[in-house]
């Protein structure tokens, strides 16, 4: 394998699922819809952390790269600012977000590992910017990073759930 950004980046990504993954498979005979109260703060529920990770790789991860995405109505739903008190009027089954969560993530990797540096370094198609950077090489960087903050939600969950999670 050529060792460009893009395979690299493309790389990490993919370890990232992997461990949400993890997380994940430990959920399995679990309520994915439960929401945990905490301290006077209600969590996600697994479920909503999914569709949001769906909605956040399409719009960041391949949009925001040149991608056209992938059209699954119910996207918008969960995307960032949306409540998770504001129920989609038809929200997909979690098997539908397994299968969109699977699909968008396999054609993130081939897209970002196709981007040359110049691409990378050029300003996003979305005009997302966090801080001043809007370089698709960030929103790639960001793409990671969101994945391992809603990784870390799941990790929690898990472990209220009274599972070991090493």
């Amino acid at each position: 394998m050529e060792y460009t950004s893009g395979n690299v980046l493309a790389k990490m990504l993919d370890e990232q699922r992997n461990l949400t993954r993890f997380y994940l498979g430990k959920l399995k005979d679990e309520d994915m819809y439960r929401e945990f109260e905490v301290n006077g703060y209600t969590t996600n529920s697994p479920y909503w952390i999914l569709a949001h990770l769906c909605w956040a790789e399409n719009s960041v991860g391949l949009q925001s790269l040149g991608h056209s995405g992938l059209d699954f109505p119910w996207l918008n739903d969960f995307k960032i600012g949306s409540s998770k008190d504001s129920k989609p009027t038809n929200p997909p089954s979690l098997d539908e977000v397994l299968a969109a969560w699977k699909q968008i993530h396999t054609v993130t990797i081939e897209n970002l590992s196709g981007l040359s540096e110049v691409e990378l370094d050029q300003d996003n198609e979305t005009g997302i910017a966090f801080g001043e950077n809007k370089s698709k090489r960030f929103m790639a960087m960001h793409t990671i990073r969101h994945e391992g903050t809603h990784c870390g939600q799941l990790s929690l969950i898990v472990q209220m759930y009274g599972k070991k999670t090493v």
